[in-house]
C-alpha cells in the first residue's frame, strides 16, 4: 500500500458514520492516526487554556499518556496562530523556545512538525509529530496530511462540545433533535472559512421532503411530526461524524459536507435519497415518502455562505421540478484551480 493509499484509508475510516466517540476516544483515535500517517516516533496533542491539557502517544504504546502542562504558554501554538501555517523544524533543539514549552518526553526528538487545530470558542490547539534525531525531516506532503487530520479533529471536538454541553438546547431543533437553523448560520460560515484557508472543497445539500398526500381525519399534524423525526434519524445515519446536519425549514434539511467535491456530494445525496425511498415511515409503505436533494459546492459554484445556500436551494427546486425523488446539481462553471486570491480576500487582519 502506497503512503497516499494509507493516508486516504485512514482518513476514510475516521469518517465512518456508524462511529460515535467520546472525547477521550476522539483524542485516542486522532493520536493513533497521526502516528501512522506521519510515520512518527511520537505525537503530542496540546489543548491550551483554560485546562492546558497535553496528551502523548509513543510508537508501540497501547494508550496515550496525559502529560503535565507547561507553566508557560505554548510557543508553537503562538506561532501557528500568528502565521496560520504549519511549523516544521529539522531538529526540535534548533529552536530552544519551542523545545522548552513543547517538549517530547521520552524521545530524542529531531524532525518535528506542528499543525494548528482550529476551533470556534476554545483557544487554539496543536498536533505535533516527532521523529528521532537522525531520521528524515517532514515533507510538505506530511504537513498537508496532518492538516487534514487536524481539521477533522477540530470539527469533531467542536461538535462533541456543543452537543454535550449547555449550548445543546439553543442549537438543537426540539422536534428532530438535529442542529437548528441558528447553528447552521455559524457552522456553515466556519466550515467555509476553513475550506478557503486550507484550499479544500466543501459541499452543501438541500434536502426537501416531497409533498405527501394530505392525511384524512385526525392525527395529520402528529403524523407529519413523526415523519420528520424519522427522516432526520435516517439522514443522521448517512453522514460522517464531522458533517453537519441541520433542520432548514418546515419540511427541509441542510447537510454540510467538509472536504467534499461535486462527485462526492452527488454520491452522498443519491445514497440519502435511496435510503429514504426504501424506508417505511410512520405507517407509510416503502416508496411513499421521498426527498428531492440539491447540491452546491465551494468554491466552484459559490464562495460566500449566502450564495452557497442559494445555489443549493435552486438545485433542490430543479430536482423537484424534474419529477421529485431525485438529485440535482446546477451546471458547474469553469473550475477554480487557484484558491490563492480567494484566501487573500477572506483573510482578516489582526488588530495591532
Amino acid at each position: 500500500m502506497t503512503p497516499q493509499e494509507k493516508s486516504l484509508r485512514a482518513l476514510i475510516e475516521l469518517g465512518n458514520p456508524s462511529e460515535r466517540w467520546t472525547r477521550s476516544e476522539l483524542i485516542d483515535r486522532a493520536l493513533r492516526t497521526a502516528l501512522t500517517l506521519a510515520e512518527a516516533d511520537a505525537v503530542v496533542l496540546t489543548l491550551s487554556s483554560p485546562r492546558n491539557e497535553r496528551f502523548m502517544l509513543h510508537a508501540g504504546s497501547n494508550v496515550p499518556a496525559a502529560l503535565q502542562a507547561s507553566a508557560e504558554e505554548s510557543e508553537a501554538i503562538r506561532r501557528l496562530v500568528e502565521t496560520g501555517q504549519p511549523l516544521t523544524l529539522a531538529d526540535l533543539m534548533d529552536d530552544p523556545r519551542v523545545a522548552s514549552t513543547d517538549p517530547c518526553p521520552g524521545v530524542d526528538a529531531g524532525p518535528t512538525l506542528f499543525v494548528p487545530i482550529l476551533r470556534r470558542d476554545p483557544p487554539p490547539a496543536s498536533l505535533a509529530a516527532h521523529r528521532r534525531r537522525g531520521r528524515a525531516r517532514f515533507t510538505p506532503g506530511d504537513a498537508r496530511t496532518m492538516i487534514l487530520l487536524a481539521s477533522w479533529l477540530g470539527s469533531a471536538l467542536e461538535n462533541l462540545r456543543l452537543t454535550t454541553g449547555s449550548e445543546r438546547t439553543s442549537i438543537t431543533d426540539p422536534l428532530t433533535q438535529v442542529y437548528n437553523f441558528r447553528y447552521l448560520k455559524t457552522g456553515l460560515r466556519r466550515e467555509v472559512r476553513r475550506a478557503g484557508r486550507y484550499r479544500q472543497e466543501l459541499a452543501a445539500l438541500m434536502v426537501e421532503v416531497d409533498p405527501q398526500q394530505a392525511d384524512e381525519g385526525s392525527g395529520g399534524d402528529l403524523k407529519s411530526q413523526l415523519l420528520l423525526k424519522e427522516i432526520a434519524t435516517m439522514l443522521a445515519g448517512q453522514v460522517r461524524s464531522f458533517d453537519v446536519l441541520t433542520r432548514f425549514g418546515d419540511d427541509s434539511f441542510m447537510v454540510v459536507l467538509p472536504q467534499t467535491g461535486r462527485e462526492g456530494a452527488a454520491e452522498v445525496a443519491e445514497r440519502m435519497r435511496a435510503a429514504i425511498e426504501r424506508q417505511s415511515f410512520a405507517g407509510a409503505p416503502a416508496g411513499a415518502v421521498t426527498v428531492s436533494i440539491g447540491a452546491a459546492c465551494f468554491p466552484h459554484e459559490a464562495t460566500e455562505v449566502r450564495d452557497l445556500v442559494a445555489v443549493a436551494k435552486r438545485a433542490a427546486r430543479k430536482a423537484v421540478e424534474s419529477g421529485r425523488n431525485s438529485v440535482a446539481l446546477l451546471p458547474s462553471p469553469a473550475p477554480m484551480t487557484d484558491l490563492g486570491p480567494l484566501i487573500a480576500r477572506r483573510q482578516v487582519k489582526r488588530p495591532a
